[in-house]
């Protein structure tokens, strides 16, 4: 089963006390949130075997005072085209530092119900822009170098929002979410250019911001195979809202249709 990168989206959002001692401030503060995308099949290369899927993204970000949150669920129901359908499901919870250094992971990846692969650790950086290590005690004890620059999920969102509102086109940066054991990818982000919404057509506050049209390309580290093993396309708003998602795998393709979006309340910390 395809790893669905689903801490990228999200958690694929961030804190600003990340990269509060390497860059300016962004324009718009990321906000605390709970989101559902409806899942659907998108494309169908020759060779899937893909019929259809359907199912839904659930998606929580939140401040937790001493770091952020990221929790959410993805359950997709895949049909073939020989007959038979299989449903699965993965749930991931999440903690980063604010500062960026500190990153505990714990995923359950199910099948028709059964678990078929757990995964949990912790993994911390030796500074900003320094490499680390991540402890893995799911599904078994070991531990991995993480390579110099690279970032967790959140720093990562907040760089490429960073890069973005600077006017940058591209970011390129290792990344270490924990979703399997195979460590961190080799990201390469390209990042279009801004596009303001008609706060008429906002179903939503939260999407009455600026918003970026990205797609982000994940490698195996060290890989020197031009194609990458996965890819994702979205528009980030400047508040860390992800919308218009896509996920491209080398023979299928999946799209999430934002269905329902609010605001969490502030945390008292």
């Amino acid at each position: 089963m395809k790893r669905s990168r689903g801490v990228v989206l999200a958690g694929m959002v961030a804190g600003l006390a990340t990269l509060a001692t390497t860059a300016a401030p962004l324009a718009a503060e990321l906000v605390s949130h709970r989101a559902t995308y409806r899942m659907g099949l998108s494309a169908s290369r020759s060779g899937s075997g893909m019929a259809n899927a359907n199912g839904a993204w659930t998606y929580q970000f939140a401040d937790a005072c001493d770091g952020w949150v990221t929790e959410f669920r993805l359950a997709i129901t895949y049909s073939y085209s020989e007959g038979g359908q299989v449903a699965t499901t993965t749930d991931f919870l999440g903690w980063e530092s604010k500062d960026g250094l500190v990153y505990r992971f714990r995923v359950r990846q199910s099948r028709e119900g059964q678990v078929t692969e757990e995964v949990e650790g912790i993994a911390r950086l030796n500074g900003i822009g320094q490499g680390g290590v991540a402890h893995y005690t799911r599904p078994e004890a070991h531990t991995i170098k993480l390579p110099k620059g690279t970032l967790f999920p959140t720093a990562h969102t907040l760089r490429l929002i960073e890069t973005a509102n600077k006017g940058g086109r591209i970011m390129a940066r290792p990344l270490f979410d924990g979703q399997g054991d195979e460590g961190p990818f080799d990201t390469s982000a390209q990042i279009g250019r801004v596009v303001t919404p008609q706060p008429a057509s906002a179903g939503s506050p939260l999407l009455n911001s600026p918003a970026w049209p990205m797609r982000m390309a994940f490698f195996p580290l060290g890989s020197t195979d031009p194609l990458p093993e996965f890819e994702m396309s979205l528009s980030y708003h400047a508040n860390g809202v992800a919308e218009d998602i896509e996920q491209i795998f080398k023979t299928f393709s999946l799209r999430g249709k934002l269905e329902s979006i609010e605001m969490l309340p502030r945390t008292k910390c």
